[in-house]
């Protein structure tokens, strides 16, 4: 199919831990986190397929960035990261 996209994919274990960090992401930022974290995983996905687990990484960054302070990013962003096992 010309003009299409590629269709991206992760691993299921890939989307497990994102989905883990996303109950993370929700509580530091609300229930609009939700909304935040379905675009971050598209924005995510469309970067290309997501194999290892390091790849997690870019998401978490994606998330990060809608914490406008400093300290509860670096926060989150630990809490978030070590959710990153397999």
């Amino acid at each position: 199919m010309r003009g299409m996209p590629p269709a991206f994919r992760a691993l299921p274990v890939l989307l497990r831990i994102c989905a883990e960090i996303d109950r993370v992401f929700v509580v530091e930022v609300g229930p609009f986190g939700r909304q935040l974290a379905e675009d971050a995983r598209a924005a995510w996905l469309a970067t290309g397929n997501k194999l290892k687990p390091s790849d997690v990484d870019e998401y978490v960054t994606l998330l990060a960035r809608h914490i406008a302070d400093a300290e509860r990013r670096e926060a989150f962003s630990s809490e978030a990261r070590a959710c990153i096992h397999v």
